[in-house]
């Protein structure tokens, strides 16, 4: 059975608005309290290890008096964090929760759950499985989907997930998708990515001396090993690249130019593709629908551009770089060689 954090999160709330009534109630005062006019389960036990949680956790300034042992906060004006207290924040929880559904296995998933709970309030109906908001149904209209995450051994998240807090350095085996052996890898573990459904870890190559990604699902014979390294300043992934195609880059930029119509077309114009993005009227090529454009920008991520436009199909074609075109030309032979059966 999971644990039920919205029954410590009542309790949570309860005790806050004993104390900050400034009644000074002994525990026993306040677990009667609470079990009479809060409808809640608790008990001696229970109520200290609350008071613990909201002094650790959640800061609160909680003291008992000498004379009465009544409890009271030494700063009058401290109150716990209530959050979704209305309907429009019920629904932003909801989203949330879902989001925060799609990456499940990070290790720090189920502590981002936990404190996540904590915070609701008693109109809230919160488990560690699911959300459920008993507010109105359309709070289920709302969903986020994406490619299936596959799954990962718990071992992989514990040792990356230490790896990562101390600054060790880790080694394992790996296939790449250009690789048809299994090769040896010494990495220093600087971030972890999740993108187009699946976890990759971005780290230094120690041997190859280069920032690489790796598939989380592709590791195996994974060991931590007691090397300390220093995390450089750059080591942030979104500060080595700035286009807008998942979690491959490498370290050569280029500037693109690329002719969009039709849904293509229409698609790319709302959205930042990467640095000095500018888009213009194709006026030699419109299209069809007479809504032609050439894009361009300046990333790092050739091999995704490649990728990025080749799916277009008859809707989009290079215009440099060289490498972007000629790419595309060899595509395009290579498929009027397939027969098709």
């Amino acid at each position: 059975m999971p644990i039920d954090f919205t029954e410590k999160a009542k309790r949570y709330q309860a005790i806050d608005e004993i104390i900050a009534s400034g009644e000074r109630l002994k525990w026993d005062e306040i677990v009667k309290i609470i079990k009479s006019k809060y409808k809640l389960k608790t008990s001696r036990n229970t109520f200290f290890r609350d008071i613990k949680d909201l002094e650790v956790k959640y800061k609160a300034p909680i003291d008992v008096d000498s004379q009465t042992n009544g409890y009271f906060y030494t700063d009058p004006l401290y109150s716990l964090p209530r959050l979704y207290t209305d309907e429009n924040a019920a629904k932003a929880a909801k989203l949330i929760k879902t989001l925060m559904d799609m990456v499940k296995g990070n290790p720090m998933y189920k502590e981002a759950q936990e404190i996540f709970e904590s915070l609701s309030i008693e109109n809230h109906d919160l488990s560690l499985n699911n959300i459920k908001i008993n507010k109105k149904p359309e709070n289920d209209r709302i969903i986020f989907v994406g490619a299936p995450n596959k799954k990962i051994p718990a071992e992989t998240w514990r040792i990356i997930d230490k790896a990562l807090r101390e600054n060790r350095v880790i080694t394992f085996n790996y296939i790449s998708n250009s690789d048809t052996v299994s090769k040896h890898r010494q990495i220093q573990p600087w971030q972890l990515i999740f993108d187009d459904g699946n976890w990759n870890l971005h780290g230094l190559d120690i041997i190859r001396g280069k920032a690489k990604r790796y598939s989380l699902d592709k590791i195996k014979n994974l060991k931590i090993t007691d090397q300390i390294f220093t995390l450089p300043p750059n080591y942030d992934f979104r500060k080595m690249t700035k286009g807008s195609f998942g979690c491959m880059a490498d370290e050569k930029f280029l500037n693109y130019k690329i002719h969009l119509h039709g849904y293509a077309s229409r698609y790319a114009r709302d959205k930042i593709w990467g640095e000095n993005q500018e888009i213009i009227p194709d006026k030699k090529h419109p299209g069809p629908d007479h809504d032609g454009i050439i894009l361009s920008f300046r990333t790092n991520q050739l091999i995704c551009v490649q990728r990025w436009v080749w799916k277009w199909a008859d809707e989009a074609w290079p215009i440099e770089p060289k490498e972007l075109v000629d790419d595309w030309l060899e595509k395009r032979e290579r498929v009027k060689e397939i027969e098709i059966y």
